[in-house]
């Protein structure tokens, strides 16, 4: 596995009452042929980046630390 294609949109939600209802954003990450995860908070790309190599390894096609992600905007 030399690179990675994940395909990147933007979500937002309004959080729980116990945090005042205040926006919450996030990222949502199609991980090409193997699914889907998201991050929840946090648009930043490096957390967005462990996020796709914990989802990996939790799906059975662990990717090494090193991989070339290759970053698509989804345009949402």
């Amino acid at each position: 596995m030399t690179q990675i294609r994940v395909t990147v949109s933007r979500w937002q939600t309004r959080g729980p009452w116990w945090r005042g209802r205040r926006r919450v954003s996030g990222l949502v990450l199609d991980i090409d042929g193997h699914g889907t995860t998201q991050t929840y908070g946090s648009r930043d790309l490096d957390a967005a980046r462990v996020m796709v190599l914990e989802y990996l390894g939790t799906v059975g096609a662990p990717a090494p630390t090193d991989v070339t992600l290759c970053w698509c905007e989804a345009g949402t």
